[in-house]
């Protein structure tokens, strides 16, 4: 691999990935660069909503939003900006091509997919990596040194003002975010679901339900079958105001999701239920987060749909298991 001048390189852009949970699993990457580098600018160029994840972090000068539709304007506008290197975080051709529009003379992404002549320095990619590690592996070949693992995620003031405006959280509320992006094979269905809010309903907490918009007919079914239980904030919150909320909650119960990650940052008591993905490799690293999968033989299989049809990694997980982890004693 070729070496890295960090003296050539003190204008900086990152491009950071695509997904909320992986965008979060990336900041120990995008803090070791910046220790690193210690750039005059560092600049993360990020999709949709998700700018409003780095603006938070001292070592992030600026963030520039784009859609998938404009992405390549907006990276060939870039080279009018004098910037110095690019660091990619993700794995696509047209993402590397993009980089090359920038006019960026560094250029470090993973290599594959027909992107090495688009980069000046491919890195090869190492298998059955953590995913915070597949991150920093883009950074620390070229200081040989060791970076911390470790995901905060501070609240801005206007978040925690939000937070602090939600009545009836003041005994144990459980946070659930509803929604998997990869696909409905990473959820846990509907009727465990349904049956572990029932269970919790019997109590004297709040459950607060997260999500998106594309979730409120499912978060509507779950509130009328608990009512009076239920806070449904679906499409109501920012990320960094559901990261708030989530910090006042006693616990948070989501499937392997970019929430998931979230919980974990903030330091929130958490269960993350894991059925057809790799919990060695996307579990958030958190000491607070206790991993709930049954180990089916045929798990992982990283399927957006279960192959078999039955979904017995997912479905054989009940609400009763998740109950019990909640009201039981604290762990020794």
């Amino acid at each position: 691999m070729k070496g890295l001048d960090a003296a050539s390189a003190r204008r900086v852009l990152v491009r950071a990935p695509n997904w909320l949970g992986d965008a979060i699993m990336c900041i120990p990457a995008i803090k070791a660069l910046a220790q690193s580098l210690k750039p005059e600018d560092l600049r993360v160029l990020a999709s949709g909503g998700l700018g409003e994840i780095f603006i938070r972090y001292p070592f992030v000068n600026h963030t520039l939003k784009f859609n998938k539709e404009d992405s390549g304007a907006v990276h060939h506008l870039l080279a009018k900006e004098g910037y110095d290197a690019l660091w990619l975080f993700t794995n696509s051709f047209r993402s590397a091509l993009d980089g090359k529009r920038t006019g960026c003379k560094i250029r470090v992404g993973y290599g594959g997919n027909m992107r090495d002549l688009l980069l000046t320095h491919p890195v090869p990619k190492m298998p059955h990596l953590h995913m915070v590690d597949y991150y920093l592996n883009l950074v620390s070949p070229f200081w040989g040194t060791v970076f911390s693992q470790h995901i905060d995620f501070p609240l801005l003031p206007r978040e925690v003002e939000f937070a602090a405006k939600m009545a009836d959280m003041e005994y144990g509320a459980i946070g659930i975010p509803l929604g998997a992006k990869y696909g409905p094979a990473k959820m846990w269905p509907h009727d465990n679901l349904k049956n572990l809010i029932a269970l919790l309903a019997r109590t004297q907490r709040r459950i607060v339900l997260f999500g998106t918009p594309a979730e409120a007919e499912q978060a509507a079914d779950l509130e009328e079958a608990a009512k009076g239980a239920v806070m449904n904030l679906t499409g109501g919150t920012s990320i960094g105001e559901m990261a708030a909320v989530m910090k006042r909650c006693d616990w948070v119960v989501a499937n392997d999701s970019g929430p998931l990650h979230l919980a974990g940052a903030v330091g929130v008591k958490t269960i993350a239920i894991f059925g057809p993905t790799d919990y060695n490799r996307t579990a958030p690293l958190s000491e607070n987060v206790r991993i709930v999968s049954k180990d089916m033989k045929c798990a992982p299989c990283m399927k957006r749909q279960c192959p078999e049809g039955h979904h017995h990694c997912m479905k054989d997980i009940s609400a009763e298991e998740i109950y019990d982890i909640i009201e039981g004693p604290e762990p020794v």
